[in-house]
């Protein structure tokens, strides 16, 4: 049987002690085994767990190598998942996508509350800041379980306001209404939109209300910070490689500056025209452009020069891992998007760990959620983009925790076309500091508060 850390101990100690509570420890800390163990020590038998479709397998494994009991990874055919369900005891583990309910199809959220899970775990709970989506409403369905844990990283993953479903979710009679908490605890402005029609959008917090917000927090959650429970810990490397723009690329994004179009694209306002900028500095060729990919090229050489290094790629793009995929045919390599099955992308994932590849490649919005990557030595980025919060996850892939492994190479490189927007992001993205990064690290703020 696997062994708790001793920060752990004291995580599954306060968080034992409430029906309904959060851990926000950073990512890569061991929140699985604290979320386990506490419901453990509830004494909980009947455990419903909600993650990424990514994660259903490593939870499954990790619920039965930290309590040595059964978990079922729902998967399978419709009718054998609703045979799954009539042999549920113990543990199940299912991804958002079968739990919530679609306009074209019938999750199992009712199904599995008929069975009256005793506590349900919630990981990575920031899927949840939008009220609207299908996947919060199925999520509030399990208010009426009676133990509740969130699990995530970035309680705050792009705003600050954004911690309010998280709230509501574990205290619904509390955080009842999320506009009474906006003006309870921030400022609020009126806006107009392009029709000219007013709408309300919080932003600062008001005077003292930080404070009491992260005070919340702190009686209901953990929050550790991996630099302070795992100080043998190795630092991030950065490796900015800035790349010439070909002459067709300084074509293409000079007649998209100046008018907006360039050859047959036509661009729709600015956000349009900025993600074809992201596109035409990748490959032009992702906006059937033509023209060479500098980033293509240097990746190419990088892993002719060290084929043996594990490398992990990740890129925002689908169609350039595609192409990236294509031009890499005598590499032994894995490819994780959004279609690649859970199955396939869990057996590519032990196929990496234990050496049988040396490459993955991976679309960063799949990639950056339960993947542990850390036999990777080199983190590849192609480009990078907000949120913050997924940047970091993506990076975090790949950190080893245990200290057998701490001297491995942790190094990130990241590709950039020279003197283009595409650089212009990456800066923007280093000197990013908000209020969400003051609720993802409300711990250490309060620290502050009693020195």
């Amino acid at each position: 049987m696997k062994k708790l850390r001793p920060y752990q101990i004291e995580d599954v100690d306060f968080l034992s002690k409430r029906t309904r509570s959060g851990c926000f420890n950073e990512q890569r800390t061991g929140k699985t085994p604290i979320a386990l163990k506490t419901f453990e020590k509830q004494g909980l038998k009947k455990i419903l767990i909600i993650c990424p479709a990514s994660a259903v397998y490593q939870w499954a494994e990790e619920y039965e190598a930290w309590l040595n009991r059964p978990c079922i990874p729902f998967i399978g055919t419709p009718a054998q998942r609703k045979q799954l369900l009539n042999t549920w005891t113990d543990g199940l583990a299912i991804s958002y996508g079968l739990f919530k309910d679609t306009q074209r199809y019938t999750g199992f959220s009712q199904l599995i509350l008929k069975q009256k899970p005793d506590g349900v775990i919630l990981d990575e709970a920031h899927r949840i800041k939008n009220s609207t989506t299908a996947i919060t409403k199925a999520v509030f369905k399990c208010t009426c379980i009676p133990y509740r844990m969130a699990l995530t990283g970035t309680p705050a993953h792009n705003k600050a306001h954004e911690i309010f479903n998280i709230l509501k979710w574990l205290y619904p009679d509390t955080f009842s209404s999320r506009w009474k908490f906006l003006e309870y605890f921030f400022k609020i402005t009126t806006k107009y939109n392009a029709s000219g029609v007013p709408f309300k959008e919080p932003g600062d917090f008001l005077p003292g209300k930080q404070q009491e917000l992260l005070r919340t927090l702190n009686n209901i959650s953990t929050q550790r910070k991996r630099i302070d429970v795992m100080p043998w810990l190795p630092q991030k490397d950065y490796q900015q490689v800035k790349l010439p723009c070909t002459p067709q690329q300084k074509k293409y994004l000079k007649e998209l500056e100046t008018y907006f179009e360039t050859e047959h694209i036509l661009t729709q306002g600015i956000l349009d025209r900025l993600i074809r900028m992201r596109q035409i500095c990748l490959h032009p060729a992702l906006l059937n452009l033509k023209g060479d990919s500098p980033k293509l090229n240097w990746i190419k050489d990088y892993l002719n020069d060290y084929p043996d290094r594990p490398t992990i790629i990740f890129s925002k793009f689908t169609s350039f891992i595609k192409i990236l995929s294509q031009e890499l045919p005598n590499i032994k390599k894995g490819v994780i998007i959004g279609e690649t099955p859970i199955k396939e992308r869990n057996s590519l994932k032990n196929a990496f760990q234990q050496g049988d590849l040396n490459l993955l490649i991976l679309n960063m919005d799949v990639g950056k959620e339960a993947l542990t990557l850390d036999r990777a030595e080199v983190a590849i980025f192609t480009d990078k983009y907000p949120p913050i919060g997924d940047i970091q996850q993506a990076e975090d892939r790949f950190i080893t925790t245990t200290k057998e492994h701490m001297d491995k190479p942790h190094l990130i490189i990241e590709l950039m076309m020279k003197d283009t927007y595409d650089e212009q992001l990456y800066q923007l993205i280093q000197q990013r500091k908000t209020e969400t990064d003051i609720i993802n690290d409300y711990h250490r703020y309060l620290k502050r508060e009693h020195s």
